[in-house]
Protein backbone atom coordinates (compact mmCIF):
# COMPACT_ATOMS: atom_id res chain seq x y z
CA UNK A 1 0.00 0.00 0.00
CA UNK A 2 2.92 2.57 1.02
CA UNK A 3 4.44 2.18 -2.43
CA UNK A 4 1.11 2.65 -4.05
CA UNK A 5 1.16 5.43 -1.97
CA UNK A 6 4.14 7.06 -3.51
CA UNK A 7 3.15 5.95 -7.08
CA UNK A 8 0.16 8.05 -6.74
CA UNK A 9 2.08 10.84 -5.38
CA UNK A 10 5.00 10.55 -7.64
CA UNK A 11 2.14 10.31 -10.76
CA UNK A 12 0.73 13.40 -9.61
CA UNK A 13 4.76 15.14 -9.97
CA UNK A 14 5.64 14.00 -12.74
CA UNK A 15 2.27 15.12 -15.01
CA UNK A 16 2.04 18.24 -13.65
CA UNK A 17 6.09 18.61 -14.58
CA UNK A 18 5.81 17.46 -18.31
CA UNK A 19 2.69 20.07 -18.51
CA UNK A 20 4.35 22.82 -16.86
CA UNK A 21 7.67 22.00 -19.59
CA UNK A 22 5.26 21.64 -22.66
CA UNK A 23 3.17 25.11 -21.66
CA UNK A 24 6.80 26.29 -21.33
CA UNK A 25 7.98 25.68 -24.76
CA UNK A 26 4.94 26.63 -25.92
CA UNK A 27 4.80 30.31 -24.12
CA UNK A 28 8.34 30.53 -24.93
CA UNK A 29 8.31 30.28 -28.70
CA UNK A 30 4.81 32.90 -28.92
CA UNK A 31 6.02 35.15 -26.26
CA UNK A 32 9.34 35.49 -27.05
CA UNK A 33 12.33 35.14 -24.00
CA UNK A 34 11.38 38.32 -22.37
CA UNK A 35 7.65 38.38 -22.41
CA UNK A 36 7.89 34.43 -21.22
CA UNK A 37 10.77 34.87 -18.36
CA UNK A 38 8.85 38.78 -17.36
CA UNK A 39 5.66 37.18 -16.99
CA UNK A 40 6.82 33.81 -15.53
CA UNK A 41 8.78 35.50 -12.37
CA UNK A 42 5.79 37.91 -11.76
CA UNK A 43 3.96 34.49 -11.34
CA UNK A 44 6.63 33.02 -9.12
CA UNK A 45 6.32 36.06 -7.25
CA UNK A 46 2.83 35.71 -6.66
CA UNK A 47 2.83 32.16 -6.64
CA UNK A 48 5.23 32.85 -3.49
CA UNK A 49 2.30 35.13 -1.40
CA UNK A 50 0.04 32.68 -2.26
CA UNK A 51 1.69 29.47 -0.48
CA UNK A 52 2.49 31.80 2.39
CA UNK A 53 -1.16 32.31 2.88
CA UNK A 54 -2.19 29.13 1.87
CA UNK A 55 0.55 26.35 4.18
CA UNK A 56 -1.12 27.97 7.02
CA UNK A 57 -4.52 27.36 6.10
CA UNK A 58 -3.92 24.16 5.05
CA UNK A 59 -2.07 23.22 8.65
CA UNK A 60 -4.81 24.53 10.01
CA UNK A 61 -7.65 23.16 8.30
CA UNK A 62 -5.57 19.95 8.43
CA UNK A 63 -5.15 19.34 11.86
CA UNK A 64 -8.04 20.99 13.61
CA UNK A 65 -10.16 21.17 11.00
CA UNK A 66 -11.40 24.88 10.94
CA UNK A 67 -11.95 27.03 7.97
CA UNK A 68 -10.69 30.16 8.95
CA UNK A 69 -11.73 33.18 7.37
CA UNK A 70 -9.75 35.70 9.41
CA UNK A 71 -6.47 34.69 7.33
CA UNK A 72 -6.47 36.76 5.66
CA UNK A 73 -6.64 39.63 8.20
CA UNK A 74 -3.94 38.23 9.52
CA UNK A 75 -1.95 38.75 6.04
CA UNK A 76 -3.04 42.64 6.51
CA UNK A 77 -2.15 42.56 10.23
CA UNK A 78 1.33 41.17 9.35
CA UNK A 79 1.77 44.02 6.54
CA UNK A 80 0.63 46.93 8.81
CA UNK A 81 2.67 45.72 12.21
CA UNK A 82 5.54 45.38 9.89
CA UNK A 83 5.12 48.56 7.98
CA UNK A 84 4.52 50.34 11.61
CA UNK A 85 7.82 48.47 13.00
CA UNK A 86 9.91 49.70 9.72
CA UNK A 87 8.59 53.17 9.56
CA UNK A 88 8.26 54.51 12.91
CA UNK A 89 7.71 51.55 16.16
CA UNK A 90 6.19 54.24 18.49
CA UNK A 91 3.16 52.30 17.80
CA UNK A 92 4.00 48.91 18.53
CA UNK A 93 6.38 49.77 21.75
CA UNK A 94 3.80 52.08 23.04
CA UNK A 95 1.68 48.71 23.86
CA UNK A 96 3.69 46.38 23.86
CA UNK A 97 3.98 46.78 28.18
CA UNK A 98 0.15 46.11 28.19
CA UNK A 99 0.18 42.94 25.67
CA UNK A 100 3.05 41.35 27.79
CA UNK A 101 1.32 42.16 30.73
CA UNK A 102 -1.78 40.57 29.48
CA UNK A 103 0.12 38.01 29.31
CA UNK A 104 1.85 38.12 32.00
CA UNK A 105 -0.95 37.36 33.84
CA UNK A 106 -2.67 34.67 31.93
CA UNK A 107 0.29 32.16 32.42
CA UNK A 108 -0.63 31.84 36.02
CA UNK A 109 -3.39 29.35 35.10
CA UNK A 110 -1.90 26.48 36.18
CA UNK A 111 -1.39 27.65 39.40
CA UNK A 112 -4.30 28.54 40.36
CA UNK A 113 -6.01 25.84 38.53
CA UNK A 114 -5.61 22.94 41.38
CA UNK A 115 -7.68 26.00 44.11
CA UNK A 116 -10.90 26.63 41.76
CA UNK A 117 -11.16 23.64 41.68
CA UNK A 118 -11.63 23.19 45.24
CA UNK A 119 -14.59 26.26 45.40
CA UNK A 120 -18.02 24.81 46.06
CA UNK A 121 -19.59 26.05 42.96
CA UNK A 122 -22.65 24.04 41.60
CA UNK A 123 -22.52 23.19 38.12
CA UNK A 124 -25.48 25.41 37.22
CA UNK A 125 -23.38 28.39 38.20
CA UNK A 126 -20.21 27.48 36.72
CA UNK A 127 -20.23 29.36 33.26
CA UNK A 128 -22.31 31.83 34.60
CA UNK A 129 -19.25 32.84 36.76
CA UNK A 130 -16.73 32.26 34.06
CA UNK A 131 -18.76 34.51 32.11
CA UNK A 132 -19.04 37.08 34.75
CA UNK A 133 -15.20 36.92 35.17
CA UNK A 134 -14.42 37.82 32.00
CA UNK A 135 -16.66 40.60 31.49
CA UNK A 136 -14.77 41.95 34.27
CA UNK A 137 -11.56 41.50 33.03
CA UNK A 138 -12.81 43.36 29.64
CA UNK A 139 -14.11 46.19 31.78
CA UNK A 140 -10.25 46.52 33.11
CA UNK A 141 -8.76 46.15 30.15
CA UNK A 142 -11.35 49.11 28.85
CA UNK A 143 -10.75 51.20 32.08
CA UNK A 144 -6.69 50.67 31.17
CA UNK A 145 -7.01 52.03 27.88
CA UNK A 146 -9.18 55.77 28.45
CA UNK A 147 -7.26 58.21 28.12
CA UNK A 148 -4.56 56.61 26.05
CA UNK A 149 -3.65 57.84 22.49
CA UNK A 150 -3.69 55.03 20.89
CA UNK A 151 -4.75 56.57 16.91
CA UNK A 152 -1.70 59.21 17.82
CA UNK A 153 0.74 56.30 18.82
CA UNK A 154 -0.93 54.92 15.25
CA UNK A 155 -0.46 58.10 13.42
CA UNK A 156 3.48 58.42 14.14
CA UNK A 157 3.92 55.85 10.59
CA UNK A 158 1.79 58.11 8.30
CA UNK A 159 4.01 61.03 10.26
CA UNK A 160 7.27 59.11 9.34
CA UNK A 161 6.50 58.85 5.84
CA UNK A 162 6.12 62.55 5.03
CA UNK A 163 8.93 63.86 7.32
CA UNK A 164 11.93 62.38 9.29
CA UNK A 165 10.76 59.94 12.05
CA UNK A 166 13.76 61.14 14.69
CA UNK A 167 12.10 65.26 14.21
CA UNK A 168 9.01 64.06 15.91
CA UNK A 169 8.58 63.14 19.22
CA UNK A 170 7.40 60.06 20.49
CA UNK A 171 3.88 60.92 22.24
CA UNK A 172 4.61 58.72 25.21
CA UNK A 173 2.95 59.05 28.29
CA UNK A 174 5.25 60.01 31.53
CA UNK A 175 5.63 56.85 33.61
CA UNK A 176 4.07 58.43 36.26
CA UNK A 177 0.84 58.21 34.52
CA UNK A 178 1.28 55.10 32.41
CA UNK A 179 2.08 52.70 35.03
CA UNK A 180 -1.65 51.97 35.82
CA UNK A 181 -2.06 50.67 32.79
CA UNK A 182 -0.11 47.27 32.68
CA UNK A 183 -0.97 46.68 36.17
CA UNK A 184 -5.09 46.97 35.02
CA UNK A 185 -3.94 44.85 32.33
CA UNK A 186 -1.85 42.50 34.73
CA UNK A 187 -5.31 42.19 37.02
CA UNK A 188 -7.36 41.12 34.14
CA UNK A 189 -5.15 38.73 33.19
CA UNK A 190 -5.15 37.23 36.15
CA UNK A 191 -9.17 37.21 35.79
CA UNK A 192 -8.81 35.59 32.57
CA UNK A 193 -6.57 33.38 34.05
CA UNK A 194 -9.44 32.79 36.86
CA UNK A 195 -11.58 31.85 34.00
CA UNK A 196 -9.97 29.65 32.38
CA UNK A 197 -9.31 27.31 35.35
CA UNK A 198 -13.11 26.86 35.60
CA UNK A 199 -13.86 27.62 39.12
CA UNK A 200 -15.74 24.73 40.79
CA UNK A 201 -14.92 21.75 37.89
CA UNK A 202 -13.32 19.14 39.67
CA UNK A 203 -13.07 16.62 36.56
CA UNK A 204 -10.22 19.13 35.03
CA UNK A 205 -7.21 17.06 34.97
CA UNK A 206 -3.70 18.92 36.36
CA UNK A 207 -0.59 17.60 34.54
CA UNK A 208 2.48 17.44 36.14
CA UNK A 209 5.14 19.93 35.96
CA UNK A 210 2.78 22.77 34.68
CA UNK A 211 3.03 24.66 37.70
CA UNK A 212 7.07 25.38 38.11
CA UNK A 213 6.49 26.35 34.35
CA UNK A 214 3.81 28.46 35.04
CA UNK A 215 5.97 30.26 37.14
CA UNK A 216 9.20 31.24 35.11
CA UNK A 217 6.60 32.11 32.44
CA UNK A 218 5.46 34.71 35.11
CA UNK A 219 8.52 36.12 36.09
CA UNK A 220 9.54 36.04 32.86
CA UNK A 221 6.64 38.20 31.47
CA UNK A 222 6.64 40.24 34.31
CA UNK A 223 9.93 41.32 33.91
CA UNK A 224 9.42 41.82 30.21
CA UNK A 225 6.73 44.06 31.06
CA UNK A 226 8.82 46.10 33.28
CA UNK A 227 11.41 46.47 30.54
CA UNK A 228 9.28 47.31 27.67
CA UNK A 229 7.41 50.00 30.19
CA UNK A 230 10.82 51.61 31.12
CA UNK A 231 12.02 51.52 27.36
CA UNK A 232 8.95 52.64 25.79
CA UNK A 233 10.54 56.15 24.13
CA UNK A 234 14.24 54.73 24.28
CA UNK A 235 13.58 51.55 22.35
CA UNK A 236 11.97 53.10 19.61
CA UNK A 237 13.86 55.72 18.76
CA UNK A 238 16.95 52.77 19.17
CA UNK A 239 15.22 50.83 16.30
CA UNK A 240 14.85 54.20 13.94
CA UNK A 241 18.70 54.58 14.72
CA UNK A 242 19.88 51.36 13.47
CA UNK A 243 20.49 49.96 9.88
CA UNK A 244 18.17 50.40 7.72
CA UNK A 245 18.31 46.88 6.05
CA UNK A 246 18.59 45.37 9.99
CA UNK A 247 15.82 47.16 10.70
CA UNK A 248 13.73 45.67 7.78
CA UNK A 249 14.73 42.08 8.65
CA UNK A 250 13.47 42.95 12.11
CA UNK A 251 10.47 44.34 10.89
CA UNK A 252 9.74 40.51 9.07
CA UNK A 253 10.05 38.74 12.26
CA UNK A 254 8.10 41.65 14.43
CA UNK A 255 5.05 41.09 11.76
CA UNK A 256 5.62 37.30 11.72
CA UNK A 257 5.43 37.02 15.88
CA UNK A 258 2.68 39.31 16.53
CA UNK A 259 0.78 37.62 13.80
CA UNK A 260 1.24 34.39 15.61
CA UNK A 261 0.41 36.09 18.68
CA UNK A 262 -2.90 37.18 17.67
CA UNK A 263 -3.60 34.07 16.11
CA UNK A 264 -2.77 32.40 19.59
CA UNK A 265 -5.23 34.48 21.05
CA UNK A 266 -7.99 34.37 18.76
CA UNK A 267 -7.31 30.43 19.06
CA UNK A 268 -7.53 30.37 22.69
CA UNK A 269 -10.86 32.47 23.06
CA UNK A 270 -12.83 32.02 19.90
CA UNK A 271 -11.82 29.47 18.24
CA UNK A 272 -11.54 26.32 21.16
CA UNK A 273 -14.92 26.91 22.66
CA UNK A 274 -16.82 26.54 19.21
CA UNK A 275 -15.14 23.44 17.97
CA UNK A 276 -18.14 21.54 18.27
CA UNK A 277 -20.18 23.67 16.10
CA UNK A 278 -18.35 24.09 12.93
CA UNK A 279 -20.87 26.51 11.25
CA UNK A 280 -20.61 28.71 13.94
CA UNK A 281 -17.16 29.20 13.99
CA UNK A 282 -16.82 29.93 10.12
CA UNK A 283 -19.59 32.78 11.26
CA UNK A 284 -17.24 33.51 14.33
CA UNK A 285 -14.32 34.09 12.36
CA UNK A 286 -15.80 35.69 9.32
CA UNK A 287 -17.02 38.06 11.56
CA UNK A 288 -14.00 38.27 13.36
CA UNK A 289 -11.96 39.67 9.94
CA UNK A 290 -15.03 42.76 9.59
CA UNK A 291 -13.83 43.60 12.95
CA UNK A 292 -10.33 43.46 12.60
CA UNK A 293 -10.68 45.38 8.94
CA UNK A 294 -12.45 48.15 10.88
CA UNK A 295 -10.25 48.35 13.40
CA UNK A 296 -7.34 49.28 11.24
CA UNK A 297 -9.52 51.48 9.36
CA UNK A 298 -10.11 53.29 12.72
CA UNK A 299 -6.22 53.52 13.41
CA UNK A 300 -4.46 53.99 10.27
CA UNK A 301 -7.80 55.24 8.23
CA UNK A 302 -8.83 53.75 4.89
CA UNK A 303 -5.74 54.98 3.13
CA UNK A 304 -2.77 53.03 1.35
CA UNK A 305 0.45 53.50 2.27
CA UNK A 306 3.39 52.40 0.57
CA UNK A 307 6.67 51.17 2.71
CA UNK A 308 9.57 51.79 1.09
CA UNK A 309 11.91 49.40 0.22
CA UNK A 310 15.23 49.24 2.59
CA UNK A 311 18.77 50.33 0.65
CA UNK A 312 19.38 46.25 -0.15
CA UNK A 313 17.04 46.16 -2.58
CA UNK A 314 16.64 50.10 -3.99
CA UNK A 315 20.11 51.06 -4.90
CA UNK A 316 20.27 52.75 -8.38
CA UNK A 317 21.25 51.18 -11.21
CA UNK A 318 20.82 47.55 -12.78
CA UNK A 319 23.13 44.69 -11.65
CA UNK A 320 24.24 42.19 -14.80
CA UNK A 321 23.43 38.76 -12.74
CA UNK A 322 22.23 37.99 -9.14
CA UNK A 323 26.00 37.42 -7.84
CA UNK A 324 26.64 41.04 -8.83
CA UNK A 325 23.42 42.59 -7.26
CA UNK A 326 24.89 40.82 -3.61
CA UNK A 327 27.48 43.44 -3.70
CA UNK A 328 26.14 46.61 -5.44
CA UNK A 329 22.58 45.78 -4.26
CA UNK A 330 20.53 47.36 -6.86
CA UNK A 331 16.88 48.31 -7.91
CA UNK A 332 16.76 45.83 -10.49
CA UNK A 333 18.69 42.55 -12.03
CA UNK A 334 19.14 41.21 -15.34
CA UNK A 335 18.01 37.77 -16.05
CA UNK A 336 17.89 36.00 -19.01
CA UNK A 337 17.63 39.41 -20.80
CA UNK A 338 14.96 40.59 -18.77
CA UNK A 339 15.33 43.42 -15.93
CA UNK A 340 13.20 42.24 -13.19
CA UNK A 341 13.31 44.30 -9.46
CA UNK A 342 15.49 42.85 -6.96
CA UNK A 343 12.96 42.89 -4.08
CA UNK A 344 10.36 40.34 -5.92
CA UNK A 345 13.46 38.14 -6.60
CA UNK A 346 13.33 38.28 -2.54
CA UNK A 347 10.01 37.55 -1.90
CA UNK A 348 10.37 34.20 -4.19
CA UNK A 349 13.34 33.55 -2.28
CA UNK A 350 11.64 34.46 1.09
CA UNK A 351 8.65 32.29 -0.07
CA UNK A 352 11.26 28.93 -1.03
CA UNK A 353 12.93 29.39 2.16
CA UNK A 354 9.12 28.89 4.08
CA UNK A 355 8.24 25.98 2.61
CA UNK A 356 11.73 24.44 3.23
CA UNK A 357 11.71 25.77 6.72
CA UNK A 358 8.14 24.42 7.14
CA UNK A 359 9.49 20.89 5.59
CA UNK A 360 11.81 20.50 7.94
CA UNK A 361 9.48 21.56 10.77
CA UNK A 362 6.20 19.20 9.83
CA UNK A 363 9.29 16.06 9.13
CA UNK A 364 11.84 16.29 11.39
CA UNK A 365 10.68 18.00 14.59
CA UNK A 366 8.95 16.70 16.97
CA UNK A 367 6.02 19.86 16.87
CA UNK A 368 5.84 18.15 13.16
CA UNK A 369 5.19 14.85 14.18
CA UNK A 370 2.84 16.19 16.51
CA UNK A 371 0.60 17.65 13.94
CA UNK A 372 1.13 14.64 11.71
CA UNK A 373 -0.25 12.53 14.56
CA UNK A 374 -3.58 14.67 14.78
CA UNK A 375 -4.01 15.08 11.46
CA UNK A 376 -4.53 10.93 11.04
CA UNK A 377 -5.67 10.78 14.55
CA UNK A 378 -6.46 12.98 16.99
CA UNK A 379 -7.68 10.88 19.68
CA UNK A 380 -4.83 8.42 20.09
CA UNK A 381 -2.68 11.46 20.29
CA UNK A 382 -4.13 12.81 23.40
CA UNK A 383 -4.05 9.25 24.85
CA UNK A 384 -0.83 9.51 24.84
CA UNK A 385 -0.81 12.12 26.82
CA UNK A 386 0.20 15.01 24.44
CA UNK A 387 -1.62 18.14 25.25
CA UNK A 388 -3.66 18.65 22.11
CA UNK A 389 -5.06 21.80 23.24
CA UNK A 390 -1.27 23.62 23.58
CA UNK A 391 -0.95 21.79 19.76
CA UNK A 392 -4.00 23.34 18.32
CA UNK A 393 -2.84 26.90 19.54
CA UNK A 394 0.53 26.60 18.41
CA UNK A 395 -0.58 24.96 14.74
CA UNK A 396 -3.07 27.84 14.79
CA UNK A 397 -0.58 30.53 15.55
CA UNK A 398 2.03 28.72 13.27
CA UNK A 399 -0.70 29.71 9.96
CA UNK A 400 -1.44 33.14 11.24
CA UNK A 401 2.65 34.02 11.59
CA UNK A 402 3.13 32.79 8.30
CA UNK A 403 0.32 34.81 7.13
CA UNK A 404 1.34 37.89 8.83
CA UNK A 405 4.84 37.41 7.45
CA UNK A 406 3.58 36.74 3.93
CA UNK A 407 1.68 40.84 4.47
CA UNK A 408 4.77 42.61 5.38
CA UNK A 409 6.65 40.41 2.67
CA UNK A 410 4.20 42.09 0.05
CA UNK A 411 4.55 45.74 1.49
CA UNK A 412 7.11 46.97 -0.02
CA UNK A 413 5.41 46.82 -3.27
CA UNK A 414 2.13 46.07 -2.84
CA UNK A 415 -0.33 49.03 -0.63
CA UNK A 416 -0.68 48.68 2.71
CA UNK A 417 -4.60 49.01 2.58
CA UNK A 418 -7.76 47.42 5.05
CA UNK A 419 -8.74 45.47 2.13
CA UNK A 420 -5.42 43.63 0.83
CA UNK A 421 -5.59 40.70 3.26
CA UNK A 422 -9.55 39.77 1.20
CA UNK A 423 -7.55 39.60 -2.15
CA UNK A 424 -5.29 37.33 -0.91
CA UNK A 425 -7.58 35.03 0.99
CA UNK A 426 -9.35 34.49 -1.38
CA UNK A 427 -6.27 33.10 -3.55
CA UNK A 428 -5.07 30.95 -0.09
CA UNK A 429 -8.72 29.30 0.17
CA UNK A 430 -8.32 28.18 -4.41
CA UNK A 431 -5.10 27.20 -3.38
CA UNK A 432 -5.30 24.68 -0.61
CA UNK A 433 -8.34 23.44 -2.60
CA UNK A 434 -6.59 22.97 -5.58
CA UNK A 435 -3.15 21.42 -3.45
CA UNK A 436 -5.18 19.26 -1.10
CA UNK A 437 -6.54 20.19 2.07
CA UNK A 438 -4.00 19.52 4.94
CA UNK A 439 -0.96 19.07 2.77
CA UNK A 440 1.73 21.80 2.46
CA UNK A 441 3.16 20.59 -0.07
CA UNK A 442 0.31 20.65 -2.47
CA UNK A 443 -0.54 24.02 -1.28
CA UNK A 444 3.06 24.85 -2.71
CA UNK A 445 2.74 23.40 -5.79
CA UNK A 446 -1.20 24.99 -6.26
CA UNK A 447 0.49 28.44 -5.39
CA UNK A 448 2.90 27.78 -8.17
CA UNK A 449 0.22 27.00 -10.41
CA UNK A 450 -2.14 30.11 -9.39
CA UNK A 451 0.58 32.51 -9.71
CA UNK A 452 1.50 31.33 -13.38
CA UNK A 453 -1.83 31.25 -13.95
CA UNK A 454 -2.70 34.73 -12.63
CA UNK A 455 0.60 36.32 -14.51
CA UNK A 456 -0.18 34.83 -17.63
CA UNK A 457 -4.07 35.48 -17.51
CA UNK A 458 -2.52 39.66 -17.12
CA UNK A 459 -0.37 39.11 -20.12
CA UNK A 460 -2.85 37.51 -21.93
CA UNK A 461 -5.56 40.54 -20.94
CA UNK A 462 -3.35 43.24 -22.06
CA UNK A 463 -1.91 41.93 -25.51
CA UNK A 464 -5.12 41.44 -26.08
CA UNK A 465 -7.48 44.06 -24.91
CA UNK A 466 -9.24 42.06 -22.80
CA UNK A 467 -11.25 42.82 -19.15
CA UNK A 468 -9.07 42.18 -16.41
CA UNK A 469 -12.06 39.55 -14.82
CA UNK A 470 -10.11 36.84 -17.57
CA UNK A 471 -6.96 37.05 -15.59
CA UNK A 472 -9.08 36.42 -12.09
CA UNK A 473 -11.14 33.47 -13.57
CA UNK A 474 -7.94 31.79 -14.80
CA UNK A 475 -7.56 30.66 -10.91
CA UNK A 476 -11.13 29.31 -10.64
CA UNK A 477 -11.15 27.51 -14.12
CA UNK A 478 -7.45 25.74 -12.94
CA UNK A 479 -9.21 24.87 -9.30
CA UNK A 480 -12.63 23.90 -11.36
CA UNK A 481 -10.03 21.52 -13.43
CA UNK A 482 -8.39 19.90 -10.59
CA UNK A 483 -11.66 19.22 -9.04
CA UNK A 484 -13.43 17.22 -11.74
CA UNK A 485 -10.45 15.12 -12.58
CA UNK A 486 -9.09 14.93 -8.30
CA UNK A 487 -12.10 15.70 -5.71
CA UNK A 488 -10.10 15.83 -3.47
CA UNK A 489 -7.30 18.02 -4.47
CA UNK A 490 -3.86 16.88 -6.28
CA UNK A 491 -2.35 15.94 -3.67
CA UNK A 492 -5.77 15.02 -0.82
CA UNK A 493 -6.56 11.99 0.63
CA UNK A 494 -10.17 10.87 0.13
CA UNK A 495 -12.17 10.90 3.35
Amino acid sequence: MRVKAIWQYGKVYIILLIGLIILSVIGWRAMGQQSFVRTALSGLTLGALYFMVAAGLTIIFGLMDVLNFAHGAMFMIGAYAGWQFYTNPTFLFGLAPLVLALVAGIVVTPLIQPLAMRWAVPARWQRTLRAVVIVVAVILIIVALLGLDVRGLAKTAMVATMVDPLAEATPQEPLAVFWKRPLLFFLAGLLIALAQARPGDRTQVIRSGAAPRAIVALVGFVLLTVAATLTRESGAISVLKMNADARFFLSLAAGALIGAGIGAAIEISLVRPLYVRPTFLILATMGLSFVLRELTQLLWDPLPYAMSRPPLFSQPGKAASILEWFSKHTLTVEIMGVTFPSYRLFIIALGLAMFILLMLVMNYSRLGMTIRAGVQDRDMVEALGINVRRVFTLVFALGAGLAALGGIGAAPFAPVEPVMGDRFQMQGFITVVIGGMGSYSGAAIGALLLGLARAFGDFLALKFSLTPAVSEASTVIIMALVLLLRPAGLFGKKE
